[in-house]
C-alpha cells in the first residue's frame, strides 16, 4: 500500500464528508490522506449508526471509500476498549482501512467523557483501547494509529511522552510494529484555562520533541502536526518525519493542496483542476447528498466558505448564507425542511452575484459556466477561473 505523506487533519465541524469530497476534487491525484472529524465509538457500539445509511453518510465519507479507501482515515474517540473494539469492527466491515484514536482533543466535553487528550494521563488505559482496536482489525488490511499531543498540563517531559508511546507499542507487540502509527501534535495540551482554539496556538510548538520520539522509536511511523502552513515547511519536515499533517491551513485555504501537488509531488500546472470545474462537480455531489441522504444546505454550503479568497470569498460567504436561509421553506411537523431550489442552482447564482459585486479578474479572463443541474433550464453564469 502506498504511504501518503501529507494529511488533512481531523477538525470538528470541518472535515465532514462534504469537505472531504471537495478536497478530493481539488486534489484528485491521491497524494493526501484525508481524515474525518472525530466520531464517538458509542455511535457504533450503542447508537448503531452503521445501520442507518442516512446518519452514516453524514459522518463517514462513503463516496471516497469506494475509490480512495486507502487515503481515508476515520478518527474515533473512546475511553472504553469494548466500545472501541465494536466501532473498529463495524468500520472494517464498511471498508475503512485506516482508523485513529483521538488522544489530543482538549475540549471540556471530551474531557468529561474521559477521552481525547486526558487519555495521555493514563497510558495503560490508552494502550488497552489501542490493543482492542488492533484485535478488531486483525485479519484485515486496516491500520490503527494514535493522534496525541507532546504533553498534557504539567506532564510535558521527554520521559512522560516516551512512557506514553512505550505503553502503546509494548501492549500491541502482537501486531506488526510498523502498522501502529503515531501522529504527534507538536504542542502540549492545557486541559484547564485554555479553550480548544487557544490550545492550537498558545502552547509553544516543539518540533524537536517530535524528532526525539522518531529517534527513540525507530520502527514506529510518526507524522508531525501543528503550525505547518507553507510549502517550504512541509518539505522541511518531510526530510525527517514519515509524514506531515495540516489542519487550519487547509480549512482556510483548501487550494493549498493544489500547491502541494505541484511543488511536493511534481504534478504539472496543466493537470491541476480549475476552480470552476471543481465547483461544478461539487454542487452536483451536494445535490446527490441532499437527495439521497437529506443533507442540509447549510452543511453542504460550509465547505465552500473558503473556496474563494479575499473580497470575493467574503461576498460568497455572506450571499450564500443569505440565499440558503431564503430558500428554506417552513418545516412541517411530519417531514424534513424543504428548499425552493436545488442547492447547485443557489450556489452558482450566488457565485455569479459575488462576481458582480467584487470583480476578481479582468473581463478577458472570465468564462461561461453552464449550470450543473437540469432544473436550471440551461441558464449560464460567468465566474473567474
Amino acid at each position: 500500500m502506498r504511504q501518503l505523506r501529507t494529511s488533512v487533519a481531523p477538525m470538528v465541524d470541518v472535515t465532514d464528508p462534504c469537505f472531504l469530497r471537495m478536497t478530493r476534487l481539488i486534489s484528485p491525484f491521491g497524494n493526501h490522506q484525508l481524515w474525518t472529524e472525530m466520531i464517538h465509538a458509542n455511535a457504533f457500539a450503542r447508537g448503531h449508526i452503521h445501520k442507518d445509511p442516512r446518519k452514516l453518510a453524514q459522518h463517514v465519507p462513503l463516496r471516497e471509500l469506494n475509490d480512495f479507501g486507502s487515503g481515508i482515515v476515520v478518527q474515533i474517540g473512546s475511553s472504553s476498549p469494548d466500545d472501541a473494539y465494536e466501532a473498529v469492527r463495524q468500520l472494517v466491515k464498511l471498508g475503512v482501512r485506516n482508523i485513529n484514536l483521538n488522544c489530543g482533543c482538549p475540549s471540556r466535553n471530551v474531557q468529561m467523557g474521559s477521552f481525547g487528550a486526558v487519555l495521555m494521563k493514563t497510558p495503560q488505559t490508552t494502550a488497552n483501547i489501542v490493543d482492542a482496536m488492533c484485535l478488531a482489525a486483525r485479519g484485515s488490511s486496516c491500520r490503527i494509529s494514535v493522534k496525541c499531543r507532546i504533553g498534557v498540563d504539567e506532564h510535558d517531559s521527554v520521559e512522560f511522552l516516551q512512557r506514553f508511546i512505550s505503553a502503546i507499542v509494548e501492549r500491541t507487540r502482537h501486531v506488526d510494529e510498523s502498522s501502529i502509527g503515531i501522529i504527534l501534535h507538536a504542542r502540549k495540551a492545557w486541559l484547564q484555562g485554555l479553550s480548544p482554539k487557544e490550545n492550537r496556538t498558545i502552547p509553544e510548538l516543539n518540533y524537536e520533541r517530535v524528532y526525539e520520539m522518531l529517534r527513540a522509536f525507530k520502527t514506529t511511523s510518526f507524522i508531525v502536526n501543528g503550525g505547518i502552513d507553507s510549502v517550504e515547511s512541509v518539505a522541511k519536515h518531510l526530510d525527517t518525519a514519515d509524514g506531515v499533517m495540516m489542519g487550519r491551513k487547509i480549512q482556510e485555504d483548501p487550494w493549498f493542496l493544489s500547491k502541494l501537488d505541484h511543488h511536493i509531488y511534481g504534478i504539472s500546472t496543466e493537470k491541476l483542476p480549475r476552480p470552476l470545474d471543481v465547483l461544478q462537480q461539487y454542487v452536483r455531489f451536494a445535490d446527490q447528498m441532499h437527495n439521497d441522504h437529506g443533507s442540509r444546505y447549510s452543511v453542504l454550503g460550509r465547505p465552500l466558505f473558503a473556496f474563494f479568497q479575499g473580497r470575493k470569498g467574503r461576498a460568497l460567504r455572506a450571499n450564500l448564507t443569505q440565499a440558503i436561509a431564503k430558500a428554506k421553506t417552513p418545516r412541517s411537523t411530519r417531514q424534513e425542511s424543504r428548499y425552493s431550489a436545488p442547492f447547485s442552482e443557489i450556489v452558482l447564482e450566488t457565485v455569479e452575484k459575488a462576481n458582480a459585486e467584487h470583480m476578481y479578474c479582468r473581463s478577458s479572463q472570465r468564462e461561461t459556466l453552464p449550470m450543473a443541474t437540469s432544473q436550471s433550464s440551461g441558464k449560464q453564469m460567468t465566474a473567474c477561473a
